[in-house]
């Protein structure tokens, strides 16, 4: 009997210690895990961050304001940006973009995921809207990833598989060509998704989605928008212009039947609050920015109504209803100091949306592709152009204007349409009948101002119009654009000293001088 009491006591002793270590074990699972850091979570809520950060730290951000610089609708005039208005440094440091290249890749591996999830053996297979936006999504980060840099990292990049062994640590650089294929192949998958619907447990996207409310109908004319701006873009590579140039216009009148479909972030709240629009907060922040005495000169040449509007004391933050009073910076050799010039109207517009992609700027694709056809359509080419200008003056300039009225409490002031007609016949008879194409071009460039996401558009289409021996149409007033424009973005640190295949590729960051992008006439 004793042998056996004694044999049950090592027993349960055992059985205690065996269930301390569980406990133990369990215990020690939970630390360093934050609970309000979730592994996983449901596609539409992913879906809520990728539209935040492509709006806010990638169009919104540093890119565009560097293109502001780049493209004379604004001068940089203290810190970081004037470096970058005097070419000292900033557009060769593989550090200046480092933030928005790390960010890219994140948006693109996120989309991934919904789209992984979202598929058939996915955790929420039916989710077929959210799985057609998630789409939409990652070619709009790809297409600004390798328009601004060139050749990148994407078959292997954005890896899902992690970490498993074949990962792709240090990913292959992929040539532009092959980006934009994929590209178009998430836009063309996304249009077939988006005709169906969220049958998963986790339900539709609904609020979740802060840019079309889970509109898919929305959705698939963005895509199809998209189809147009990036044809576009490749048109210089195209083998077959006449027919791309159909289908810009055809893609476009696919897309956006009004300004009131826009894609646009519009969920900013104001100064002072934790959600200001990225442009103002900046402003707010650094105050590195002045106004452009070369864009001030397009629109005085022109007696452009939107000179009357744009601009305010950087002092009193009253707006300059006098052309001939507008203090505006020189290109390219500005005084280094806050607070000397006028500043845009934009940079203190804290409620302003972030432009994802405008009925506008669609318009002005479609003038374009008229325009370029090997019988010029000149009679189509301006009623669209005359609809953009418009579209643009109406809803985007009243917007920012606005906005700045009302913290003031000055109330609402818009310029009127029949001020803008008649501007546009002036033009009509004399810039637009010398040379229709340079006009528009000229008109779109305008209409880009305002730092909320179109500015990276001006600053694409002055690269095209490089490739095709146009650039004169944009005339841009900084001495050192003769050696130093910049033709792309200089790669990001993150890569630029882990991966020796990017490494490689930058070198020295002096091909941001000479290297154009592949669809802008480069190599890479």
């Amino acid at each position: 009997m004793k042998n056996k009491i004694n044999l049950s006591k090592w027993v349960m002793i055992g059985l205690g210690v065996a269930f301390l270590s569980s406990c133990s074990q369990s215990i020690m699972d939970r630390i360093n895990t934050n609970p309000d850091n979730p592994t996983t979570t449901a596609s539409k809520f992913i879906i809520t961050d990728l539209e935040t950060s492509t709006s806010f730290n990638i169009v919104g951000s540093d890119l565009s304001f560097y293109a502001d610089v780049y493209m004379e609708h604004e001068v940089g005039t203290y810190g970081q940006m004037f470096d970058a208005e005097e070419r000292i440094s900033m557009p060769v440091a593989a550090s200046t973009y480092d933030d928005n290249w790390v960010e890219l890749y994140t948006n693109f591996k996120n989309a991934k995921i919904v789209i992984k999830n979202c598929s058939t053996g996915g955790s929420e297979a039916g989710n077929n809207i959210t799985k057609g936006v998630a789409e939409v999504l990652a070619a709009y980060n790809l297409a600004v990833l390798t328009d601004m840099f060139g050749d990148v990292p994407y078959t292997q990049a954005a890896d899902l598989t992690l970490p498993a062994s074949g990962s792709y640590f240090q990913p292959a650089i992929d040539k532009q060509a092959v980006v934009y294929q994929g590209i178009f192949d998430y836009l063309n998958q996304a249009i077939t998704d988006l005709a169906g619907s969220d049958a998963a447990a986790t339900g539709s996207l609904g609020a979740q989605d802060l840019i079309f409310g889970g509109d898919a109908s929305r959705w698939i004319k963005f895509a199809y928008g998209l189809k147009a701006r990036y044809t576009m873009h490749l048109l210089y590579r195209s083998t077959n212009p006449q027919q791309d140039l159909q289908n810009i216009i055809t893609w476009a009148n696919e897309s956006f039947a009004s300004p009131d479909e826009d894609a646009k972030y519009a969920v900013y709240q104001g100064e002072g609050t934790s959600a200001s629009s990225p442009f103002a907060q900046f402003y707010n922040d650094r105050d590195y920015f002045s106004v452009s005495q070369s864009f001030v000169d397009k629109l005085t040449a022109r007696n452009d109504p939107r000179v009357y509007v744009l601009f305010m004391n950087a002092q009193t933050w009253v707006i300059d209803k006098n052309p001939t009073k507008i203090y505006a910076a020189p290109n390219g050799d500005p005084i280094e100091q806050v607070d000397t010039y006028d500043i845009p109207v934009y940079e203190v517009g804290f409620k302003v949306p972030t432009d994802l992609l405008s009925y506008h700027e669609l318009q002005f694709l479609k003038a374009e592709a008229y325009a370029r056809m090997a019988t010029p359509d000149t009679a189509s080419a301006w009623s669209a152009l005359q609809n953009g200008v418009r579209s643009c003056i109406a809803t985007k300039i009243t917007t920012m204007v606005n906005d700045v009225n009302n913290e003031q409490g000055l109330g609402d002031s818009t310029i009127p349409d029949s001020v803008v007609v008649k501007y546009m016949n002036t033009i009509r008879k004399t810039l637009y009948k010398a040379n229709p194409m340079k006009e528009i071009m000229v008109q779109k460039y305008l209409a880009c101002y305002g730092g909320e996401g179109e500015v990276l558009e001006a600053y694409n289409d002055y690269r095209r119009l490089k490739a095709f021996g146009q650039q004169s149409y944009i005339t841009l007033d900084n001495a050192l654009n003769s050696t130093k424009f910049p033709l792309r973005y200089a790669y990001g640190t993150s890569d630029v000293t882990a991966n020796p295949n990017v490494a490689a590729a930058y070198g020295n960051g002096q091909y941001v001088y000479t290297d154009p992008v592949w669809w802008a006439g480069g190599t890479h």
